[in-house]
């Protein structure tokens, strides 16, 4: 897995552990990226477990795992990731969890105008704006390993907190209520 995130402030090149303590390999590397400007950092995880481990419930192992770990608790304005397979139910679900609550942190709440009719003074119902922070979420190949295969519900709830997602054709599952996915 690849992600691009803004802003690095503060980062610098490092290892993440592994989840796993188990494992015998670091979850990932973080990369600032300084030569373009772009004030971005790249993070490339990949699993740590065997690929047995991919039969069972849990994603400790899975490279969106090592990626949600380091990224708990930062501050982002915009991700863009790069996945082999779609991502596992318990993935999809961190990953749903990550862009939720950054955009709970920069919501503003404003109300409309108060109206008045005669001796009454009608007060407007609070409005929340969450922030708008570009997510883009692309891989190559559709997860099918049971127990936790990618399904239509966990994209439907990556769509609906923002997540843009792109697949080639045949790693778009093909049952009823898939949400758009843009075509690679």
């Amino acid at each position: 897995m690849v992600a691009r995130v803004t802003p690095a402030l503060g980062v610098g090149i490092r290892d993440l552990p592994a989840l796993d303590r188990g494992a015998g390999i670091p979850g990932g590397t973080v990369l600032p990226t300084w030569i373009d400007g772009s004030g971005a950092m790249e993070i490339v995880t990949w699993n740590t477990g065997e690929a047995s481990d991919l039969r069972r419930y849990g994603n400790r192992s899975h490279a969106e795992a090592q990626f949600f770990e380091f990224m708990r608790g930062r501050d982002f304005t915009s991700v863009d990731i790069e996945i082999s397979h779609s991502p596992c139910t318990a993935c999809a679900d961190m990953l749903v969890g990550l862009l939720r609550s950054m955009k709970a942190k920069g919501t503003t709440i404003s109300r409309p105008p108060s109206r008045r009719v005669g001796q009454r003074i009608y007060v407007g119902a609070a409005i929340e704006t969450p922030p708008n922070i570009p997510a883009t979420l692309r891989w190559g190949t559709l997860f099918e390993t049971p127990p936790q295969a990618t399904t239509p519900h966990s994209l439907r709830e990556l769509h609906a907190v923002g997540w843009h997602m792109a697949a080639p054709r045949t790693a778009i599952p093909n049952d009823a209520g898939t949400p758009a996915i843009s075509l690679l």
